[in-house]
């Protein structure tokens, strides 16, 4: 168990006749010091060893140490209105003491106060209690003084002491290294031990409505695992984070229990932002825009550039997805302006995909208009004309789906909107999904850029008009542009992978996406060729693989890459000129002659179509 050597320190030293030392527990703040001790107190007083606990925390004068001492022995009959305040420090001071640091015989600094000299009737019958003084660098008083204060007691008196704190603020003070050498005879640097912590702070939750059984446990090696990813090492944060966690269930979170799924998805944004936001970084609510940056940022051919605030986080976190229920904005107001709007969160949780497939379709009867009375017929119309017109449909397949039946429904009459006007707001509708990067990349990279050859949605075909095949081919149009759009910032990320070292990142269930889109065509080849051979073997070879393969079907499709491939030709045979004996000029000129019969394969498929022409 981690941190058990100081538990079994602490019990051998709690036993010693006079050690004439204290034992100074440090770590950073937020690392459990604080717990640790608690949960060793209990076990002080299991085993019925008396102790007095003093947080230093905002002491200002040694009268105020003594008070707490008399607090913790006498709890019962302490009353500030009665209790002779001080009297120890007021009525028993006698005398100043020098420290004498580097033990020459005379005294140092201004390093005096006074000191208790205790009779025995006035130590409160403490001499079987261990000191315990926690929160040292938090203290008022002076460290050097107050820690000669503590030495009195260690030396003089015999005391046992547990000193607690977080060291890296104690050293801010000169001479505290010599003082410490005086008093301190041994120190443990206390180690976060998240998992111990975990389990103590959810016995603080209310859990009321069950967050521990429905959620907290069964997540509790994900949510840790994004706390040691943080690399925040403080427990506090952990525990905040769990106790912001459970407002969030109990206030949205409880109706949407039946989708695991989206309850790991919504647990996995709001625990890396709350630990981000509480190390400082309220920057993370900017994610994506910084990732857009990072994305322009690679076309900069500087190799000794810093690492982008993109790459820093993703090194932490390895993204697997950008894919949102809840907007970076919404995140910001839950956790950093802590405003839980629960009206608009739970409708985007409703709205998300893991709600989808339940959603209740009104199009559906209107599908089986011949089954409906004139009144329904009407009502379900207008209700769908009133959605589309509005642009309330998210899911493109379904844009399609209620295009289809409209159009179809007037080109038989049935429904008497104006054709230019019901055709306008569909495009409108359409228009607002492509703006707002709602189209799947499955859609944008789909086998075919003619999308009405996809003939179904939810097993239902697609109504056929001769108003739709126009919609269709708007679509068509549309999509083009955007697989443009997707194409030359998705190339970034191929020179990004080779930097990385990394070409298997571009695969998605295990092929390369853009097989026969011709992405290569957006490439920068001097940048590209000059991070290819300044990256090791295997990613030179992983490279060239995606290249030799990918020219053997569907060529018509890539040939606008034909001027990238001779450009890089030209490249990599003055390389090979260039260089002699090196294993990458070997997989250079392995490559090099799979590269001419792809041009070769190009220019073919070039020279039929000029012949047909």
């Amino acid at each position: 168990m981690q941190n058990k050597h100081i538990n079994e320190f602490l019990d051998y030293y709690i036993k010693l006749e006079n050690p004439q030392y204290a034992v100074l527990l440090k770590g950073k703040w937020g690392s459990g010091k604080t717990h640790f001790i608690n949960e060793y107190k209990k076990q002080l007083d299991t085993n019925n060893q008396k102790y007095i606990y003093v947080s230093l925390y905002g002491v200002t004068k040694y009268d105020e140490i003594e008070i707490k001492f008399l607090e913790a022995i006498y709890p019962r009959l302490y009353n500030k209105k009665t209790i002779f305040a001080g009297k120890i420090a007021k009525q028993l001071l006698k005398g100043t003491f020098k420290i004498d640091l580097d033990n020459d015989g005379n005294d140092d600094g201004n390093a005096s106060f006074q000191i208790p000299n205790f009779k025995q009737e006035d130590l409160l019958n403490t001499k079987d209690y261990i000191l315990i003084f926690d929160d040292l660098e938090r203290c008022s008083i002076n460290i050097i003084n107050l820690l000669g204060y503590i030495n009195f007691f260690v030396e003089h008196q015999s005391y046992k002491v547990i000193l607690i704190a977080n060291e890296e603020e104690l050293e801010k003070t000169d001479k505290y290294t010599q003082i410490k050498e005086k008093l301190i005879g041994k120190t443990f640097e206390f180690k976060t031990n998240s998992i111990f912590a975990y389990d103590s702070f959810l016995s603080e939750l209310k859990n009321t409505n069950k967050i521990k059984e429905n959620i907290l446990e069964n997540e509790k090696l994900n949510i840790l695992e994004l706390f040691n990813k943080s690399k925040s090492n403080n427990l506090r944060a952990l525990r905040q984070s769990l106790l912001d966690f459970e407002r969030f269930y109990d206030e949205v979170l409880i109706i949407h229990l039946k989708k695991e799924e989206l309850i790991k998805d919504v647990l996995y944004w709001f625990f890396l932002f709350s630990f981000e936001m509480r190390q400082g970084n309220n920057e993370i609510f900017k994610l994506d825009e910084i990732r857009g940056e990072h994305i322009l940022s690679l076309s900069n051919s500087n190799d000794n550039k810093e690492k982008t605030k993109f790459e820093i986080y993703n090194d932490k976190y390895s993204f697997g997805h950008f894919e949102q229920i809840l907007s970076f904005k919404n995140w910001e107001k839950i956790l950093l302006n802590s405003n839980i709007e629960k009206e608009e969160i739970d409708s985007a949780l409703k709205n998300s995909k893991y709600y989808i497939s339940e959603k209740f379709y009104d199009w559906k009867l209107l599908y089986s208009y011949f089954n409906l009375n004139d009144e329904t017929f009407e009502k379900i119309v207008n209700d769908i004309y009133f959605k589309i017109s509005n642009t309330e449909y998210t899911v493109f397949e379904e844009v399609k789906m209620v295009a289809s039946i409209l159009l179809n429904l007037k080109e038989k009459n049935l429904i008497e909107k104006d054709i230019f006007c019901l055709e306008y707001e569909i495009k409108k509708q359409i228009d607002f999904l492509f703006y707002n990067d709602m189209i799947s990349d499955e859609i944008i990279l789909g086998k075919n850029l003619h999308l009405y050859d996809s003939f179904l949605y939810k097993s239902y075909e697609y109504m056929k008009s001769e108003s739709f095949n126009e919609i269709l081919e708007y679509i068509d149009e549309k999509t083009v542009n955007k697989l443009e759009e997707k194409l030359k910032k998705d190339s970034l990320l191929i020179i990004d992978a080779i930097v990385r070292s990394d070409i298997y990142s571009l695969y998605i269930d295990g092929n390369f996406p853009y097989y026969n889109k011709p992405i290569f065509k957006y490439i920068d080849t001097e940048i590209l060729f000059e991070k290819l051979i300044n990256s090791d073997n295997k990613t030179i070879r992983e490279f060239f693989n995606i290249l030799n393969d990918r020219y053997k079907s569907d060529i018509d499709r890539l040939i606008s890459e034909k001027d990238f491939l001779e450009k890089l030709q030209l490249k990599v045979e003055e390389y090979i000129k260039s260089k002699t004996g090196k294993l990458s000029v070997y997989h250079f000129s392995n490559f090099l002659n799979n590269l001419e019969k792809n041009i070769k394969r190009l220019n073919n498929q070039v020279n039929l179509y000029e012949k047909i022409l």
